[in-house]
């Protein structure tokens, strides 16, 4: 009768912990309070606090910094700075995104490092989702690997460019890459024409930072390159990059 119990206690304990975690993946990057949370789910405060205590122990949910504010932990225990969350949530990186000449179902996104992968921190997506490498908020790709994972490398130290390098891969591929991290560095975007998903062109800027905190954050855009005109990869950077050094 007592274990009985205590299963269905623990059914029920899952279920509550879905329900907040469903209720946060809606709320994005901005995040839920805890009350607001409470009444999204029906849930007391008190269970709801333990639930997310216990649900930040296991690395799910984190806190924002300096609020009061939980949100979905990206995958492999990343954390915002905050730094990084005043830039997310700033006007300025708002009106950038808005003013891009983007069609109605591209996409944008931000990445920020997370040891040797680029994590997306942000999403912004039309009515239908495009393909994209990262594909969505908590999604990871090798440094390197795409244009906004190889604009991250190409503001790392040489150390950690070598250290890429240095795994497995054929030679070309290297070569390709440190190609790609000289041009990134020349011309202060990444672009990539299809080659990785058919028919999807893919477009990415580093955005400066007044703090030295972090290697930074990464904007960058995926579009059908079909619904765009011939050289919307180098007309797109040079626009990225105008409006993020503004």
């Amino acid at each position: 009768m007592v274990e009985r119990q205590m299963r269905n206690e623990s059914k029920n304990a899952v279920r509550k912990a879905a329900c907040i975690l469903k209720a946060l993946s809606s709320s994005g990057i901005s995040g839920e309070e805890l009350g607001n949370l409470a009444t999204l789910c029906e849930l007391p405060k008190a269970t709801t606090h333990r639930l997310l205590a216990s649900l930040m122990q296991e690395h799910l949910v984190t806190r924002v910094p300096q609020t009061r504010r939980y949100i979905l932990a990206p995958a492999g225990q990343f954390h915002l700075t905050e730094t990084q969350f005043h830039l997310i949530h700033s006007r300025r990186l708002r009106r950038v995104i808005a003013g891009l000449p983007l069609r109605e179902n591209d996409a944008a996104f931000l990445l920020a490092r997370s040891n040797d992968c680029a994590i997306c921190i942000d999403a912004y997506f039309g009515d239908e989702i495009i393909p994209s490498l990262t594909q969505g908020v908590g999604g990871r790709v090798p440094l390197g690997f795409g244009p906004g994972a190889t604009m991250i490398l190409a503001g790392c130290p040489d150390e950690t460019i070598n250290g890429v390098l240095q795994k497995k891969r054929p030679r070309r591929h290297s070569e390709i890459l440190l190609e790609n991290i000289a041009r990134a560095r020349s011309a202060g975007y990444t672009t990539d024409q299809g080659t990785l998903i058919s028919g999807v062109g893919g477009v990415a800027v580093s955005i400066p930072q007044s703090s030295v905190e972090t290697t930074g954050l990464v904007l960058g855009v995926a579009f059908s390159i079909k619904g765009h005109p011939p050289g919307i990869c180098d007309s797109l950077g040079k626009i990225l990059l105008d409006a993020v050094q503004s």
